[in-house]
């Protein structure tokens, strides 16, 4: 699904709001100056934290981690609570090594559906067998800084090798791994990888580094057999998700043996570290090398150009994929989202069903269960959606797909999918409607919070938060976002009315 349709698609599903403010209300405010925002004690609130963030990672990345560590917890100790604040820091700290702030930021998270598939995986993911004392976390720290950001791997593994400082840390051992690793002492670094997974075998970026120690030494099927382990550790977060696909990517490449195919892998591991430019530079120069393999390499090119909303590439590359191979999974999902956004269900049915066939993944059946519901087969669709739910409960697309034949449990299922992707800003904007829509003002406030960290110019932001301040009684302060709304999107400022939503039509 394309982002553009996708955003598109949530917005439909998530209820219209209870309460709204007529056209005529909109149109008829003066516009102020910028400088007049509606919510700036959540600005003041949200530069501190940004800024604070910000220059923790710029002291980390110049090897100045005491002052890093003294902002991250600087931060910890003066934001106020905002579960999505401390779970996205709580992340990033661990992935630094500052375990003892990231566990910090953890104990002070509510206990609820958001944070605790995140918790869960923050730890499985990242943390130690056991917690560091407060100076041995600074010295490493400071090791990891110097090997992934200062160029400084040779010098660094030499120190850790000579210091007796944290010297009961597997994960001071997993730095050493990585030091030889990134000087090419490859070795050495499945020595010391091997010695960290001894005292912690469940670490699975440990394990991580282990598969590409012993891919690069060529060694595929012990790099496979590691991959293995990893990919039968269940994460229930996107964000962890992604990484272990990121990491599945970079072993194909480095044990897949004809060159097409390993260009094919690296590509993909490019599109999913955000690189798409990137990844089709290397797929458009490796068609040219075996024809063989140019199903696969169109394929993937439609599927990044769809996924980037450029739709005409996409459906000229996935249709020369699949008129090569009709057997071709990702050509026949890609034509098939792209016939459903065109409307032309049929053809979006018939690609679907092609794709069953080819995958165990949900996404080809949501796709069938979704185009049903538009040819108005509700029954079937119901049943097909019913079916799914039951087997695959943490599917992010599912579950917000199931909201067009269940839009009565919203309350259950938005909640669900901020639980398994917490950046998803429409999910934190559909469940503040919901608390509108219940009266639940200062929770609606606390979802706002959420989405305008993750987005400060989104203008449904505006328009919720200028219902929440309407019924608090601010009425200059919820009509200054009504104006902030229209700014940024004139047509739907102009088309909210009561109980009605431009994207429900």
């Amino acid at each position: 699904m394309s982002k553009v349709f996708r955003k598109l698609l949530i917005s439909t599903l998530i209820l219209a709001s209870v309460t709204a403010c007529r056209a005529e209300e909109v149109k008829q405010l003066k516009v102020k100056a910028e400088t007049n925002v509606a919510n700036m004690d959540m600005v003041i609130k949200d530069n501190f934290v940004k800024s604070k963030y910000a220059s923790a990672e710029n002291r980390f990345a110049q090897n100045n981690i005491k002052a890093s560590y003294d902002d991250f917890n600087d931060l910890i100790q003066r934001a106020s609570h905002d579960d999505y604040v401390f779970l996205v820091y709580g992340m990033k700290m661990a992935e630094y090594g500052f375990f003892d702030l990231s566990d910090a930021l953890i104990k002070k998270l509510d206990n609820n559906i958001f944070t605790s598939s995140y918790v869960k995986d923050i730890r499985k993911y990242y943390y130690p067998s056991a917690m560091v004392n407060p100076k041995d976390i600074i010295y490493l720290a400071d090791a990891y800084s110097n090997i992934m950001y200062n160029n400084m791997a040779i010098e660094t593994t030499s120190e850790l090798l000579n210091s007796n400082q944290a010297s009961e840390s597997d994960y001071k051992n997993y730095l050493i791994s990585l030091g030889y690793y990134k000087s090419n002492n490859l070795q050495q670094a499945l020595k010391y990888i091997n010695n960290a997974i001894v005292e912690n075998d469940t670490n699975i970026n440990y394990l991580s580094l282990k598969a590409k120690v012993l891919a690069d030494l060529n060694k595929p099927k012990q790099a496979l057999k590691v991959l293995d382990k990893i990919k039968k550790t269940e994460f229930a977060t996107v964000d962890f998700q992604n990484k272990v696909r990121s990491v599945e990517e970079y072993i194909l490449y480095k044990t897949s043996k004809d060159e097409p195919l390993k260009d094919y892998h690296l590509a993909y591991y490019y599109h999913l570290q955000g690189k798409s430019l990137l990844a089709t530079k290397v797929l458009q120069a490796s068609v040219l090398q075996a024809k063989q393999y140019s199903p696969m390499i169109f394929s993937l090119l439609g599927k990044i150009y769809y996924e980037n909303d450029e739709s005409l590439k996409a459906q000229e590359f996935a249709s020369r994929a699949f008129r090569e191979d009709k057997n071709n999974y990702l050509a026949a999902i890609t034509l098939a989202d792209i016939s459903y956004d065109n409307r032309k269900f049929e053809d979006a049915l018939k690609y679907y069903k092609k794709a069953q066939k080819l995958t165990k993944d949900a996404e080809p059946d949501v796709g069938v269960a979704k185009t049903y519901l538009a040819l108005e087969k509700d029954k079937k669709s119901q049943k097909l959606y019913e079916k799914l739910l039951k087997k695959h409960n943490t599917n992010e697309e599912l579950l917000v797909e199931s909201l067009q034949v269940f839009p009565q449990k919203a309350d259950y299922y938005l909640p669900k999918v901020a639980s398994i992707d917490i950046s998803n800003n429409d999910i934190w904007l559909g469940l503040a409607n919901l608390a509108i829509r219940d009266n639940n003002f200062n929770m609606a406030a606390t979802y706002l919070n959420n989405s305008y960290y993750i987005d400060a110019n989104n203008f449904k932001y505006y328009y919720y938060l200028s219902l929440v301040l309407r019924a608090k009684g601010d009425i200059e302060l919820a009509n200054q976002s009504l104006i902030r709304c229209s700014r940024l999107n004139s047509d739907y400022a102009a088309d909210v009315n009561p109980g009605h939503s431009v994207y429900e039509e």
